[in-house]
Parts: structure tokens; sequence; C-alpha cells
């Protein structure tokens, strides 16, 4: 089993993940598949893939809390 990262938000796509997934309907500051949305693979933040979500990430009309 691969090691996990734990996001205090969520974790978002980088532009790096939607550079090297030209074919997947990936977009910069999307969330991850929702499977991976709090827990994801340690490779992919090592890779560039992934980062922590932001205020701005947060999708219009939908409310961020820090809990």
């Amino acid at each position: 089993m691969s090691k996990m990262v734990i996001a205090k938000t969520a974790w978002v796509w980088t532009a790096e993940a939607v550079e090297q997934n030209k074919y997947q309907k990936l977009e910069e500051g999307t969330h991850v598949w929702d499977n991976y949305k709090k827990e994801a693979p340690a490779r992919w933040l090592e890779e560039g893939l992934i980062r922590e979500a932001t205020e701005e990430d947060a999708p219009v009309g939908q409310v961020v809390f820090d809990i």
C-alpha cells in the first residue's frame, strides 16, 4: 500500500497534473476525484500533481469553513 497524505481542506489538481493528463478532463484548481478528496497518495504531492485547496478553489456559491 502506498503512503497517503491527508489534506486540511481538500486536494485539488495542479497545472502539472493537467499537462501530464491531457486526455482526461482535469482542470487546474478543481478537486481531485471524490475518493481522494481528503486523503491522496503521497506520490501525487511529491510529483506536484496535487496541492492543498485554498478559498479561491471553492466553487461559486459554496461556503468554506475551517473547523
